[in-house]
């Protein structure tokens, strides 16, 4: 009787951080705070391909290339593109964003454009979140800067096909926003249970649930919030943030 071969129940698939191709870097820098108008002629000039430089020394390589956060975020209901690495880069001013589908759906375009977003103040690390929506194919990303300002990105898939699509006015799709609950205390770790609704916990234990005001301006007015113990809700919080990683 012949020996059956050996059975792998996964596989591992290696993950390169390097760009794919060249000049599949597109850099983005995101308008202020509080900007509700940004130039017309600063908007078709403010997203550009770029090739990260090389690091002259370790600090260098630690700023462009060590993330102080990252993961990987997969989408439930649009399969292409799914899966999305980010990590903060550059001392928690630049969210890197690129696919990372192990296989893609027969005549898919490829994805292979990492967008690399600047901010105008420092991220917190784990204040960044995803949601898929049902309705629209778009990636909607929440960030919040430790200026308490929460960013709500609305990335389209052509962003990561194609340099050209990110041409358009940044303020289309890039909104911020600072809240008056989020601003009351400082903020530990962000959570998004829909594209439309988010769960922030704070440093203290408490809790504060964001629901978007419709309008398209990207503000947010928090619905309800719980006030929990200290050491009990925090070291829970603590727990499931190291089981997740």
């Amino acid at each position: 009787m012949a020996n059956p071969g050996l059975f792998y129940s996964y596989k591992e698939t290696r993950l390169d951080l390097d760009p794919t191709t060249q000049g599949s870097t597109v850099s983005i820098r995101l308008p202020p705070p509080g900007a509700s108008t940004w130039p017309l002629k600063t908007a078709q000039k403010r997203s550009h391909v770029t090739e990260v430089p090389v690091a002259e020394d370790e600090n260098s390589f630690r700023q462009r290339h060590l993330a102080i956060a990252a993961s990987i975020y997969h989408r439930t209901h649009h399969k292409s593109p799914r899966s999305f690495l980010w990590r903060i880069l550059e001392d928690g001013k630049v969210l890197a964003i690129r696919v990372v589908d192990v296989s893609s759906q027969v005549n898919s375009p490829d994805a292979n454009l990492t967008l690399r977003l600047s901010f105008s103040s420092r991220i917190i690390p784990a204040c960044v979140a995803f949601s898929d929506s049902k309705e629209h194919d778009v990636l909607s990303a929440f960030v919040l800067t430790d200026t308490n300002h929460l960013y709500t990105l609305s990335l389209r898939p052509d962003y990561f096909r194609r340099p050209s699509s990110t041409e358009d006015n940044v303020i289309d799709w890039c909104k911020s926003s600072l809240s008056s609950g989020v601003s009351l205390k400082k903020a530990f770790r962000l959570v998004a249970l829909g594209a439309d609704e988010l769960l922030l916990s704070n440093v203290d234990g408490g809790l504060l649930r964001l629901s978007r005001i419709s309008g398209g301006d990207g503000t947010w007015e928090y619905i309800a919030q719980r006030f929990g113990y200290p050491l009990l809700t925090r070291a829970r919080f603590c727990l499931e943030r190291y089981t997740l990683q």
